[in-house]
């Protein structure tokens, strides 16, 4: 049976989809409006480059959308869409820990929202959503790590 269509590889290309739509919000965001980045909750030193230093905001969200493509290019990799990338198990395990660890803002986002009814909702999807990506990151990675082993040792011949 192909790895991606086992449980782990699912959930790995289940991550996938979810950074490579991550990577289009961000290039999509490169070129909204303030107001659009306000929505997604762009800081404001990002608002304040919106406003001055348009040319380095649109290089900065460009390389946080390449980033996050790299990282769905690694679970693809995983669930065995092609050969192993460099590092696969660490790089897995890393995204997954920081998409899991963002994720688990969404008890804050949930109370924010019940106490400030004008509080963005859309935090808790963001939240939902990364916490999704970094448990089928973590999970697909560990169904498949046995799978990540090292290439196979070279036979020395003399």
């Amino acid at each position: 049976m192909s790895p991606s269509r086992t449980l782990p590889g699912r959930l790995l290309l289940l991550a996938a989809a979810g950074n490579f739509a991550v990577a289009l919000l961000h290039l999509v965001l490169a070129f909204a409006g303030e107001n659009t980045n306000r929505f997604f909750g762009a800081p404001p030193w990002v608002l304040d480059l919106f406003r001055q230093e348009r040319a380095l905001l649109v290089v900065l969200v460009l390389a946080m959308a390449a980033l996050f493509a790299l990282f769905g290019l690694y679970d693809v990799s995983g669930a065995g869409g092609f050969r192993h990338l460099p590092l696969l198990r660490t790089v897995l395990v890393a995204v997954g820990v920081i998409y899991t660890l963002r994720g688990m803002e969404l008890p804050l986002d949930i109370i924010a929202v019940l106490n400030r009814p004008a509080f963005g909702r859309q935090f808790i999807v963001f939240s939902a959503a990364s916490l999704l990506i970094g448990v089928a990151s973590l999970t697909g990675a560990i169904g498949r790590w046995n799978d990540f082993n090292a290439r196979p040792a070279r036979r020395l011949e003399i």
